[in-house]
């Protein structure tokens, strides 16, 4: 990890909106909420190496919980070398987990799953994963199980309502199953800059289009298409439901990135 190439290299009023919005966090520090934060950011203690040069100043003499804030923030720069998403994780709260996506980037899975229905006995057809550069597809009676092994070693997976779904019924299936420390659930987060609906209308309303040919593909005609596969070995069913399982994963790492974006300019409050 090369945290120290994100960070400003002067002091600013509040962070660029290029840097790493995880080395300027200081809301993992016991007692600091958003607004210590924010008032931080105005003073130009906009990165941990900042802080720790104004801790060195003494501008925060008057704080009893100075010594601990030094340690966590002297801990996080080095777990952070370290690639211990883990870490921020156990400190974060899940709803700022976003705040991690660019520090490890490079180590975030996209996932979306398709399934029977939803019941309990019914199980997933196809487990769709894409690292940011390749998309594969694990599919049922094929090579289903392997899908675990794509898991490991990851910081962040990123999903669409797989707080609910996805990961639950991944678990059922997989019992012993590896989750990456952080999980991005979109379906959430979009929500909280304004955009509610299904992924294929939030997709819509940011010009994200999908190929003619499932444009119109809905949950059910996943179904129907794995169920023509299944009984009646239509090859042309199973390839058109991994297309369709593909745009789902793939279109995750657009609406990721726009979602970062979006937050770090709502935290820093940019207009």
């Amino acid at each position: 990890m090369h945290w120290h190439k994100c960070e400003t290299q002067k002091n600013t009023m509040q962070p660029k909106e290029g840097d790493c919005m995880l080395t300027s966090t200081f809301i993992h520090l016991p007692r600091v909420g958003e607004k210590t934060e924010r008032r931080w950011w105005k003073m130009g203690i906009n990165s941990w190496r900042n802080w720790l040069k104004a801790y060195d100043m003494g501008w925060f003499a008057k704080f009893q919980l100075r010594s601990k804030w030094r340690k966590l923030i002297e801990r996080s720069i080095a777990e952070l070398e370290n690639g211990n998403a883990s870490f921020f994780a156990e400190l974060l709260p899940r709803q700022e987990y976003w705040r991690c996506y660019r520090e490890f980037k490079g180590r975030t899975v996209f996932l979306d799953i398709e399934t029977t229905g939803r019941s309990p006995w019914d199980y997933i057809t196809v487990v769709g994963i894409y690292d940011g550069h390749r998309y594969t597809p694990f599919v049922h009676n094929h090579n289903l199980n392997k899908c675990i092994e794509a898991l490991h070693d990851k910081a962040i997976i990123v999903t669409f309502y797989g707080s609910a779904f996805d990961l639950p019924f991944l678990r059922r299936s997989f019992p012993n199953i590896y989750f990456p420390p952080i999980h991005i659930d979109l379906c959430y987060l979009l929500k909280r800059l304004g955009y509610k609906g299904d992924l294929k209308a939030i997709e819509r309303q940011l010009g994200i289009r999908r190929d003619k040919e499932i444009v119109g593909l809905s949950v059910m005609d996943a179904v129907q298409l794995w169920m023509r596969y299944k009984h009646g070995n239509d090859v042309n069913a199973l390839r058109l439901l991994i297309k369709y399982n593909r745009a789902d994963v793939v279109n995750l790492k657009p609406l990721m990135d726009f979602a970062y974006h979006e937050m770090a300019r709502r935290v820093r409050g940019v207009s």
